[in-house]
């Protein structure tokens, strides 16, 4: 996009001088792709943020009004804390003009231009609010949808870039406005100072740094189709490999929210707080002492939370989550929030677990009728949802994971007989979904990973031909997932382990080191993947290459066992 104009105004967007690009990628692990944006800052360097870039393969740049490709030669620069990055092109384009932020002020008029759709949109918005010490705007806009516009240039009345979209959400409700999260361009102008020599792509993708983005996506992804647990474990991933990511803080501390693990959601949200600082100034006062408050609110709740921990003791304090627990999930059910009680009573299952494994008999019998009792709660009210005249689909999938967990609570205690029919219960619940058009990598997931529980199950009894059966149908199951075309990452590393192990118990170990090879591709800090494939190698008679795998497991978990 490249026009002129004397006086540039938000109101005349359509003479503003610069170039856009559409910014399309495709994935690594699959044939999948997506879309963002970027604008020429000089005539060689495209904009943009990480998290556009972060997981794709190829990255092609476009300008849709004039249909012109540029030919990307890598990263010149990137600020992962800020979510910014500077592309290297080949070939040149009008720049928009770098202009200076810290003149911004609320209620200010501006413009954004992005191309999301292949389109190009000039929208007009207002500076809602500065924070961070200036290092972040919020500015609403008056657009029914602002997903794909990460990367777009905002500009002020004189046509200049003051800041760059990061992120936009859909609006809720009836309400046509949203509020972008950009990034102003004082901090863009530090990164521009920098001079680095051109970084591939995909030397890029594999900086740790860079990885927790995909990590963090992965987590939002999963948190999305309800597994929060796993959400958590990427989540955490993330932060061990960029500790400095105040979103990631953010929505690790919405998982645990989901799972009613109010303790350390106060830790998380706190960390995030910390992370977006607000400097003292007297210009931005009330932000400053808004932060604070908060800062001292969160730090007191934790402290008090701590303190009667150690009044009440572990026991104690045990009984008391578990009850605050239980009667929030009474609370959701009322409301018919079926998919959130599901993340509670998963939560309390996991507690019930660990203090039945601590506990004296007494109490762990106690905390085991209680369990019982929870988890038939929990399936008697998924039944009669599923029960009404217009059938919620979603909610086979739903009452099959809870059945999923509390076969999985059983199996740990050794009652085989009854974990063994909630698995099948949750097999039968997995399919009904599947037949009803819930056809997503989550589904199936879930129902190779039933099958593969009930099939150990079934080895235990010493039934081996349904065992045997079980695996190939997981083989089956998983070819039909990974035909999908859908982009979680989480779900297809899980999709690839749980096949390569099925292959493994029917003694197709090639077979079964080709998909832990690629569980290893798609996610290499993953302990049983590692361990997993030794094992199928040592079957193979490769020794050498078998014990270098069980060395790496070690070496990410000195626990595992050979």
């Amino acid at each position: 996009m490249e026009q002129e104009r004397d006086n540039p105004s938000p109101q005349n967007a359509e003479e503003i001088i610069g170039t856009t690009v559409l910014l399309e990628m495709e994935y690594a692990d699959d044939d999948d792709w997506s879309r963002g944006c970027g604008f020429f800052i000089t005539p060689d360097k495209i904009v943009t943020n990480v998290h556009v870039l972060a997981g794709k393969a190829t990255v092609t740049a476009k300008c849709v009004e004039t249909e012109t490709t540029y030919t990307i030669e890598g990263i010149l620069a990137f600020d992962d804390i800020n979510d910014l990055a500077v592309l290297k092109v080949v070939e040149t384009a009008t720049p928009f003009p770098l202009g200076d932020s810290r003149k911004v002020r609320k209620g200010n008029q501006v413009c954004l231009i992005g191309c999301p759709k292949g389109k190009v949109n000039h929208v007009e918005g207002t500076v809602d609010s500065i924070r961070n010490s200036g290092k972040n705007f919020w500015v609403k806009f008056e657009i029914p949808d602002g997903r794909g516009y990460s990367g777009s240039p905002i500009l002020n009345a004189k046509g200049e870039v003051v800041a760059v979209v990061r992120a936009g959400d859909a609006p809720t409700g009836k309400n046509t406005s949203i509020k972008s999260y950009t990034v102003p361009s004082s901090v863009l102008k530090l990164l521009l100072n920098e001079t680095n020599e051109v970084e591939s792509l995909d030397a890029w993708q594999k900086r740790p740094r860079i990885c927790a983005y995909i990590k963090s996506y992965d987590g939002y992804l999963s948190s999305k189709h309800g597994d929060i647990k796993e959400a958590i474990v990427l989540y955490d991933n993330a932060l061990k490999l960029n500790p400095d990511l105040a979103d990631v803080y953010s929505s690790r501390a919405s998982a645990k929210r989901a799972l009613a693990k109010f303790d350390e959601e106060l830790v998380d949200s706190l960390a995030a707080l910390k992370l977006n600082r607000e400097r003292f100034s007297f210009s931005r006062f009330g932000l400053f002492l808004a932060w604070k408050w908060k800062v001292v609110k969160l730090s007191f709740a934790c402290r008090w939370q701590r303190l009667i921990k150690n009044i009440l003791g572990e026991s104690a304090w045990f009984e008391t989550q578990a009850q605050v627990k239980i009667r929030l999930a009474k609370m959701r059910i009322e409301k018919g929030k079926i998919s959130e009680v599901l993340d509670i009573y998963q939560a309390i299952i996991d507690d019930f677990t660990e203090a039945i494994n601590q506990n004296p008999s007494e109490t762990k019998q106690k905390n085991l009728s209680t369990a019982r009792r929870l988890y038939q709660e929990a399936i008697d009210n998924l039944t009669e949802v599923i029960n009404q005249k217009q059938k919620p689909v979603r909610s086979y999938y739903n009452r099959g994971r809870s059945k999923y967990i509390f076969g999985e609570f059983e199996n740990q205690l050794q009652n085989l007989d009854t974990a063994q029919k909630l698995y099948q219960s949750a097999i039968s619940d997995y399919t009904e979904a599947i037949n009803s058009k819930i056809k997503g990598l989550y589904t199936y997931n879930h129902r190779g990973q039933t099958k593969y529980q009930l099939a150990k199950l079934e080895t235990k009894q010493g039934n081996t031909t349904a065992a045997q059966n079980l695996y190939q149908e997981i083989v089956s199951d998983s070819d039909k997932a990974l035909e999908l075309k859908e982009k979680c990452v989480a779900c297809r590393t899980a999709i690839h382990h749980i096949r390569g192990v099925a292959k493994a118990a029917l003694d197709d170990h090639e077979g079964a080191i080709k998909d832990f090879d690629e569980s290893i591709h798609l996610n290499p800090n993953k302990v049983l993947y590692y361990h997993d494939r030794g094992k199928a190698k040592e079957a193979l008679g490769q020794h050498e290459a078998a014990e270098a795998d069980f060395t790496k497991a070690k070496e990410l978990d000195p626990k595992i066992e050979k």
